[in-house]
């Protein structure tokens, strides 16, 4: 009975050392996102995660730590850059603008992430994002919802934006001033109190998360059309990635590639829901008049593409080419 007893004893330890050590061997990745976890624009993350650590099978396990409670959002991408943290989950491209200078450039995109992969200009985010962040690109978990202006100002032609102050991040800085808007630059977090004050007139954000800050309560109106698009950047720092099994990368890639598509949808179905919540709460949609919303879109572009083009010679007129419709292979399709 003892040496059974003993045998049962030594296979447990057997057992408990084998699962630590197992354990020791499972590359922690230290993860945030710039928005707080329960922001609706974090859909996603969750589920990216969950994914990647199942299927990763103890090689790495993506420890979501955070928002901006943990690193503030506009310096995360220096914080990754440097190593403090290894990954960023969800990170507006425009957020990057003191490390990287021509990331507007992805808002004004005319395609899907998984269009993007098909000309190129997937790979040039690659290679921009390796120089200036040193980190691995890894995708865009949404694509194609467009960005709204959200105001208290009834707004009736393209004019009346004129002299209006809108809290903005770097992609549409160059479209409210081609407005004659006055450009307002502060944290997602403050837009609530901004509006409330009067200290803006209005802000613009992604047609999904207004709702997540409360901001309908403050807001009345919201003005269409929607402009750029959606633009969420999900990154690694390299020198963590390099320490990755690359079966474990290859694995990281394909579930990545997989949740643009899931993503995407599941941005749709949320759209729907918040343009409820936003109705319920009494905000009106103003629709510009046709010659009107033509220029406002066609101003969007020109603008911000000319001040890329002008600041980033080398980065500008390429990232231009490859994220046209004109780009992508004949007869391609969405799904492909």
């Amino acid at each position: 009975m003892k040496r059974i007893v003993c045998l049962a004893m030594g296979l447990f330890l057997i057992f408990g050392f084998m699962v630590t050590k197992a354990q020791s061997q499972t590359m922690i990745l230290k993860a945030v996102t710039a928005f707080p976890k329960n922001h609706i624009n974090n859909d996603p993350v969750p589920i990216l995660v969950d994914k990647i650590n199942k299927r990763a099978q103890g090689k790495i396990k993506i420890d979501w730590v955070g928002g901006p409670e943990v690193i503030k959002s506009f310096d995360q991408a220096i914080a990754l850059k440097a190593g403090t943290i290894d990954m960023i989950l969800y990170y507006p491209f425009g957020y990057m603008k003191s490390v990287m200078p021509v990331c507007e450039a992805k808002g004004l995109s005319e395609l899907a992430e998984w269009e993007e992969r098909k000309t190129g200009a997937f790979e040039l985010w690659g290679e921009i994002f390796e120089k200036n962040i040193n980190a691995k690109y890894l995708g865009r978990l949404h694509s194609l919802l467009p960005f709204k202006i959200f105001c208290n100002k009834k707004i009736e032609k393209i004019e009346d934006f004129k002299g209006m102050r809108i809290r903005v991040m770097p992609l549409y800085i160059s479209f409210i001033k081609a407005l004659g808007g006055s450009p307002v630059t502060i944290s997602p977090d403050e837009i609530y109190t901004a509006i409330e004050r009067g200290v803006v007139d209005g802000f613009m954000w992604p047609n999904v998360g207004m709702i997540s800050w409360g901001l309908q309560e403050v807001t009345k109106y919201i003005v269409d059309p929607g402009i750029f698009q959606m633009e969420p950047a999900t990154m690694i720092n390299m020198d963590k990635w390099k320490k990755i099994p690359l079966d474990t990368q290859n694995l990281i890639d394909e579930i990545m590639q997989d949740m643009e598509y899931i993503a995407s949808m599941r941005n749709t179905m949320l759209e729907e829901k918040e343009m409820r919540v936003r109705a319920a709460a009494g905000m009106k949609v103003i629709q510009l008049p046709p010659a009107d919303a033509e220029q406002f879109v066609k101003t969007a572009s020109d603008a911000t593409w000319a001040y890329l083009i002008e600041k980033s010679p080398k980065y500008g007129p390429k990232l231009k080419e490859l994220s046209s419709k004109k780009a992508l292979p004949p007869n391609t399709f969405p799904w492909q």
